[in-house]
């Protein structure tokens, strides 16, 4: 059973005079919605293998304030420039080029790419808000072998 983690970066200021879009920071409202998604990590009792983070500021932000949950067995973080801004399928083929070692992998990335891959699983999903998840198991033990067709228990949190 492999569990994948998509999460959106938590909420972000506008891009300030002379700063780039990838150098944004978090919002305050941002910083509380990561904490509130850590706890819910750490009180799920979820343990991560691998953390996969855009190279943008808001998405290590985002991926900081959850290693809080993870203090106790701490995941490998591997940084991605190609995620930031990645398409869905740019994603998807990270996901499935994962490690096999990995029984769970938490991605921190952007709309729309994350939001396009999480209706892969959730049709119905209207729009993935900053500092969600959307959480994905699969029946399998290869995560190129994962698709939709044997996603099991979707949640979006």
């Amino acid at each position: 059973m492999k569990t994948l983690l998509l999460v959106r970066h938590a909420k972000t200021a506008p891009a300030g005079r002379d700063q780039s879009d990838h150098d944004r920071a978090l919002e305050d409202q941002g910083v509380t919605d990561a904490g509130k998604l850590a706890h819910y990590l750490k009180k799920k009792g979820y343990r991560v293998d691998v953390m996969l983070i855009s190279s943008a500021n808001r998405t290590q932000t985002t991926a900081q304030i959850l290693m809080t949950a993870l203090g106790e067995h701490p995941p490998e973080v591997v940084v991605s420039p190609d995620l930031y801004l990645a398409t869905d399928d740019r994603i998807w083929t990270a996901i499935q080029g994962a490690d096999q070692a990995i029984e769970t992998l938490l991605i921190v990335g952007h709309n729309p790419g994350l939001e396009a891959l999480s209706r892969r699983f959730l049709p119905q999903l209207t729009k993935l808000h900053p500092g969600q998840m959307v959480r994905v198991r699969f029946d399998t033990d290869s995560w190129h072998m994962a698709s939709e067709l044997i996603a099991q228990d979707v949640k979006l949190v």
